[in-house]
């Protein structure tokens, strides 16, 4: 990662946060109670509400016998995971419940945890609050072995409607089973492409495992990827922040996991940059501007972007091309097509004739992730820029690639540096 690619603060508030958040926005961002309605009314998929409490004497008055097995108590204006009360299930006798701590809890105490919440004690504003009981959302299968008495939350930024970068917070013991970096929950980056982790961090610093354990944290895959990533996109907008973060968990739906959204963040911090070993403002950068029509074109224009080069050449070595290599191109009409395509190490990226793309249905309004500009000897040009997966001597290459018309040249696709990087090229 380097120095000058990494988002800082000030950048972050002056450059994305105020400039591409709006107060209504923010506004809606800053209550999770006006979150889950505004996200529940544009059919984005939140854990269900029990019940809401405004003052005291709603609170006193509140059965908490008809409440489920488990629940969980926040507030509503409520700042890193401060609050937040997971009961697990029952106790022995009515009215007591044990938490994700094993500590037990009388309905007296939760009426006195909940008149703290009322108020402020935990308001990020130190005023009177309200206070929610919310659905408990379980562990998905696929964090099992990676989460201490808590639910991982997956944390995905979106920026024009295109999802930059994203980690999954992983509760520790030390986190007292909460997903709270700063209360020593682990993290690991993912690769935006592929739904794969990739770093591990806790307190910042690199770790290869789950604190206390030897389980390894990268190369996970997280299932049901390109829904989460839908997800955010849809949250982003339902809310009305060109610049946010949402942070959405795995409800184990029967033999599927189903996305849904815990909260969001209309300033989320930076420490994703460090799971990722990547700096955001390389990639804001990139996908300023840009037209992006939907949120399946926006992860079409992520995927083709934000590959991780770890994944990329992990265990897979420097295979050697020739001057001329056979590659199968896949198509959105499910077509796949074999074609001689040049080794062209003097291109940046790589190109592919038009005609062929339209018949293999790459051409398509949402695979068309942007456009740019070329100079020839005709002077300047103006070119799609779509998303294609290919493979070459073996190995998958997802990417993007430029529309050009090669109807008069031998070979029908170039493959350019940016794609070569894993291979060996000998002409």
């Amino acid at each position: 990662m380097k120095l000058r690619d990494v988002l800082g603060l000030n950048s972050r508030n002056h450059l994305y946060t105020s400039v591409y958040n709006s107060r209504k926005g923010k506004f809606v961002a800053n209550s999770k109670l006006l979150t889950k309605k505004t996200l529940r009314e544009n059919k984005v998929r939140v854990p269900e509400t029990y019940a809401v409490i405004k003052g005291m004497e709603a609170l006193e008055n509140f059965d908490f016998l008809k409440l489920p097995m488990d629940f969980v108590v926040k507030p509503n204006n409520g700042l890193g995971g401060q609050g937040i009360v997971v009961i697990e299930g029952q106790g022995e006798f009515a009215g007591e419940w044990i938490d994700s701590q094993g500590q037990m809890w009388g309905v007296n105490d939760l009426r006195l945890h909940i008149g703290d919440i009322l108020a402020g004690r935990y308001s990020m504003d130190d005023i009177s609050d309200i206070a929610y009981i919310e659905e408990r959302v379980r562990v998905a299968p696929v964090f099992e072995k990676y989460s201490y008495h808590g639910t991982p939350d997956i944390r995905v930024i979106v920026f024009n409607k295109i999802p930059i970068m994203s980690y999954v917070r992983l509760p520790t013991e030390e986190s007292g089973g909460r997903a709270n970096l700063f209360q020593g929950a682990a993290a690991i980056g993912i690769d935006i492409a592929s739904g794969i982790t990739t770093y591990g961090v806790h307190h910042a610093k690199p770790t290869e495992f789950f604190p206390g354990t030897r389980r390894k944290l990268a190369n996970i895959q997280i299932p049901q990827w390109e829904e989460i990533l839908e997800t955010a996109i849809k949250a982003s907008e339902a809310i009305g922040l060109g610049y946010m973060a949402s942070d959405i968990v795995l409800q184990p739906d029967g033999d599927k996991s189903t996305p849904m959204i815990l909260e969001v963040n209309a300033q989320p911090g930076l420490k994703i940059q460090i799971a990722n070993r990547a700096g955001l403002r390389e990639r804001l950068a990139r996908v300023k501007g840009l037209k992006v029509v939907s949120a399946k074109h926006g992860i079409k224009v992520a995927q083709a972007l934000f590959v991780d080069p770890k994944l990329a050449e992990k265990g897979l070595g420097r295979k050697t091309v020739g001057a001329i290599e056979e590659v199968e191109i896949f198509g959105l009409n499910g077509k796949i097509e074999k074609i001689n395509a040049k080794i062209d190490t003097g291109a940046d990226g790589s190109s592919i004739d038009r005609v062929l793309a339209e018949e293999l249905g790459l051409l398509e309004p949402d695979n068309i992730l942007y456009h740019d500009y070329f100079r020839n000897a005709l002077g300047r040009k103006k070119r799609e820029i779509v998303g294609v997966m290919f493979v070459m001597a073996g190995r998958k290459i997802r990417t993007k690639i430029s529309i050009a018309d090669r109807s008069k040249l031998r070979n029908k696709m170039i493959v350019g540096r940016r794609d070569l990087k894993t291979f060996a090229v000998v002409v």
